[in-house]
């Protein structure tokens, strides 16, 4: 399940679902929550709540043929890793949902898989397979379309945060470290 307490109201801890199926993956960006849902299917779909107000959480997206995963949260964006569940072969790409819009992109198409993606200020970065290695970090301002290839390092780079105009991952340095 989720649950929200806001400190500096000193407020009670708030149970926000009551689902019997698993609920994960909450991220916030201070009013609103996004999180996982796992549904009678077997597939994973995205809810979302103000947690200003008293209305119950609403589905972001539900597919009866797709997981929508890991997802991040700044109004109006929401982005998040889906991935077909009748093709097991089909990549999981990263996909922005515009709450005010009620549309969807692919944030930067790809042959391979996309991972892990953040969000802050329209901008996205994500673990990206498309390049050799297991994995490079990538960039994408939501606003303007700019995509950008952040890292050119074959070892790996995983778990990107971005905030302000500084971007961080985990690197697996394939050097020695003295």
């Amino acid at each position: 399940q989720i649950y929200a307490q806001d400190l500096a109201a000193a407020a009670p801890i708030r149970k926000l679902t009551d689902g019997a199926l698993s609920q994960e993956n909450p991220r916030t960006d201070g009013r609103y929550v996004v999180w996982q849902g796992r549904q009678m299917n077997g597939n994973w779909d995205l809810y979302v709540k103000d947690l200003t107000g008293a209305n119950p959480p609403e589905a972001v997206l539900t597919t009866p043929n797709r997981d929508e995963i890991n997802p991040a949260i700044e109004w109006p964006w929401v982005v998040y890793q889906v991935k077909s569940t009748t093709d097991p072969s089909a990549p999981s790409q990263v996909q922005a949902f515009n709450l005010a819009t009620r549309q969807s992109f692919v944030v930067a198409p790809s042959a391979q898989d996309q991972l892990n993606p953040d969000l802050q200020g329209g901008r996205v970065v994500w673990q990206d397979w498309r390049d050799v290695g297991p994995g490079e970090i990538y960039f994408r301002n939501l606003e303007s379309a700019e995509v950008r290839r952040v890292t050119t390092n074959t070892f790996g780079q995983y778990h990107p945060a971005i905030y302000d105009h500084w971007i961080v991952w985990q690197d697996k340095i394939g050097r020695a470290h003295v």
